[in-house]
């Protein structure tokens, strides 16, 4: 129990500092999101196939943007879906996006989000936000668990997909304290490049 304190000390003081870090990066790095979207970069996350569903998120506060990544991808044939934001305790459902702002709904903390009412769909390929990460890939969120939840749903469904998160090259820091719940990631991409687990870019 003293570790699981400890870890969750560790992430509190974290994210603090990640999130000033974050707003830093949007800052200086404006460009950042269509970076992401170059071919150099997106191209390494479609080895050996392009994704056939790819689920993104509606950026909030300093988050970098998916969307130009995204259109990039639909361009190269896959389909694009969304999140949208379950109660509490519960895991993202995700439901299929055209790629128009206009079909959204305002959802929790800000985002905008897909009819909830919309019938769900499985991603192939789920790009995340996160606050901070490690060259391990291992990821740091906001505390809600929401996508570690989420990737727990996918192992009941035997559903497999890659999980890359997507970060300014800035929000790398020598390790993220990770608890029993946590998961690595198959990836990150920052407008530098992929860095895949134990490899770096």
């Amino acid at each position: 129990m003293q570790a699981d304190d400890n870890i969750a000390d560790q992430k509190k003081m974290l994210r603090k500092q990640a999130s000033a870090t974050r707003k830093i990066a949007a800052g200086t790095s404006p460009n950042a999101s269509e970076l992401l979207a170059t071919s150099e970069i997106y191209g390494q996350i479609m080895q050996p196939n392009v994704p056939r569903l790819v689920a993104g998120y509606w950026p909030i506060r300093t988050e970098i943007d998916p969307v130009p990544l995204m259109q990039a991808l639909k361009r190269n044939g896959s389909g694009l879906c969304l999140p949208s934001t379950p109660q509490e305790g519960l895991p993202l459902r995700f439901h299929s996006w055209s790629g128009d702002p206009d079909e959204l709904v305002d959802g929790p903390y800000g985002t905008r989000q897909p009819d909830p009412m919309l019938p769900e769909v499985l991603p192939d390929l789920v790009l995340a936000p996160l606050l901070a990460f490690d060259k391990a890939c291992w990821r740091l969120g906001y505390g809600g668990g929401f996508y570690d939840r989420t990737l727990a749903a996918f192992d009941r469904l035997n559903h497999r997909a890659k999980i890359i998160g997507l970060a300014y090259a800035q929000q790398m820091v020598d390790s993220v304290p990770t608890g029993i719940y946590d998961r690595q990631l198959n990836g990150i991409m920052t407008e530098q490049g992929l860095f895949l687990p134990d490899k770096g870019l």
